[in-house]
């Protein structure tokens, strides 16, 4: 961690905290130069502390996609043979990472960050009187537990053991204890998040009235959900699911809407990653995602940079869609014939800045995480009704979904959600979960060396590892056990 925790770095990161204003959740300017000895005196400086949380997760999203969509069989890059700058970001799609791609130890670093974040308002916060608000208090502990629950969960799923961190080093001695520097058996990791999971279900409001944007018990409800599925716990997570039921969420009936710009936070999201063009955090998603030759016919106020293409939709996922799917109409856009996504594909309201939020937990996924655990438990034909009663009538495919059985079942749930969260960052880990990353992405690669003439074979997608490599700088510092197969 470059011995990230060091009183150095954490004398930066209050720094950073201290420039975070909380009169405007959305709204984050230059507010003081508060000192660390002095910073966590008052409620609205752990207000701010917890912000730059928010803040941060919005940052790392940036960069999601590329181990969540990019590294499975959704989509791959439009190669430019003109700029073989990015060859870094395209070794993520073809499994010929080494453990000093940038890419792994960037992901490592702002996962880490943000446990640092979390960790630091944990340990202060029991120090401060909450007079204007007494209850914020612990709302605003729920929203640190559930973000390190977050964090951590990326880290597990990616790295699997890894050093499990809970405090904040007070001088450089104690940056280097065993807490810091040693991996930990990833189930003790899974543990602690599901604890911090289950406090934040506890702590947190299903609402915040008059706010948008904070995170809620439904998303730790989804949170929690999610380790337990992870871990294949699939009767654990069922109970937490249904609790949802009662929270007021719903399926949109226009599929669009769920990602309009002009729609944010509507009733299907149960989290949203928040972006504001207006108050100077605007998205660019975009960017990346169109076509290098779509020069301005997309981005409008520039032309497309010769590193765009990315996380671009394979043919194999078009071809997945059934005949007439508004969700592969939402989800798909072309300039000249070359597919790009589409579901963010919103007007540009200046030079690489939109307006468009980032879902990163909705309740169509829950629903299809609610199928899936059914069918994990026996009651395929449940799961497959969820499906047809509340997924389906708003793609306009009339033919309903029909399972002959538990394992086909579970086959068809692992489709839709494909269809359904395409682009969303949940492809890899479902792949994963399933035990098929390997499986499929070997198939993938054989498609592909048929398609793209510059792979060679027994190079590109010949080594599916599920497990990313402790970034190679981790472990000369530390002496970790590298990962298998790196």
């Amino acid at each position: 961690m470059k011995r990230f925790i060091n009183i150095i770095t954490v004398c930066l990161l209050v720094a950073v905290i201290s420039a975070c204003d909380v009169d405007d959740f959305l709204d984050i300017k230059p507010a003081n130069s508060n000192t660390p000895l002095s910073f966590y005196e008052t409620e609205k400086q752990i207000n701010e502390a917890v912000i730059a949380i928010y803040s941060h997760n919005r940052g790392i999203n940036n960069g999601q996609w590329r181990f969540g969509e990019f590294r499975s069989d959704n989509t791959y890059y439009q190669r430019n043979e003109a700029d073989r700058g990015g060859f870094g970001t395209e070794e993520i799609d073809e499994f010929t990472m080494n453990s000093d791609n940038g890419n792994i130890g960037g992901y490592w670093n702002g996962w880490y960050r943000g446990v640092l974040l979390t960790n630091v308002v944990l340990e202060n916060i029991d120090n401060v009187d909450f007079l204007q608000a007494p209850d914020n208090k612990e709302f605003r502990r729920g929203e640190a537990l559930f973000f390190r629950a977050w964090f951590y969960l990326n880290l597990a799923r990616s790295f699997g053991d890894v050093p499990l961190v809970t405090s904040v080093a007070t001088d450089p001695e104690g940056a280097l204890d065993g807490e810091f520097t040693n991996r930990v058996p990833v189930r003790e990791v899974y543990d602690l998040i599901l604890s911090d999971a289950q406090s934040a279900i506890d702590l947190l409001p299903e609402a915040w009235p008059g706010e948008v944007g904070r995170t809620t018990k439904g998303a730790a409800l989804m949170l929690k959900a999610k380790v337990h599925m992870t871990l294949q716990e699939y009767d654990l997570a069922i109970p937490l699911l249904r609790e949802m039921e009662g929270l007021g969420y719903r399926i949109l009936a226009n599929y669009e809407q769920v990602f309009n710009p002009n729609n944010k936070n509507n009733a299907e999201s149960v989290f949203e990653i928040q972006f504001s063009f207006n108050n100077g955090q605007a998205s660019d998603f975009l960017s990346a995602f169109v076509p290098f030759t779509s020069r301005n016919r997309v981005l409008i106020f520039n032309n497309a940079s010769s590193r765009a293409g990315l996380n671009q939709p394979t043919q194999d996922l078009i071809n997945l869609y059934p005949d007439g799917d508004i969700r592969e109409q939402v989800s798909i856009d072309y300039d000249q014939g070359v597919p790009f996504v589409g579901k963010y594909n919103y007007t540009p309201l200046a030079p690489n800045q939109q307006d468009v939020n980032w879902p990163m937990f909705r309740y169509a996924d829950a629903r299809l995480m609610l199928a899936e655990c059914l069918a994990e438990t026996g009651a395929w034909a449940q799961g497959i009704a969820i499906i047809n009663n509340e997924i389906r009538p708003r793609t306009g495919v009339a033919a309903p979904v029909v399972a002959t059985g538990q394992q086909d079942a579970l086959s068809k749930i692992a489709i839709e959600r494909r269809l359904e969260l395409a682009f969303e960052n949940h492809r890899w880990f479902d792949l994963v979960r399933r035990g098929e990353a390997e499986q499929v992405m070997l198939a993938h690669g054989q498609q592909l060396m048929s398609e793209r003439t510059f792979l060679t074979p027994g190079l590109e997608y010949s080594n599916i590892r599920t497990l990313l490599a402790i970034p190679f700088v981790q472990v000369e510092q530390f002496g970790y056990t590298q990962n298998p197969g790196w």
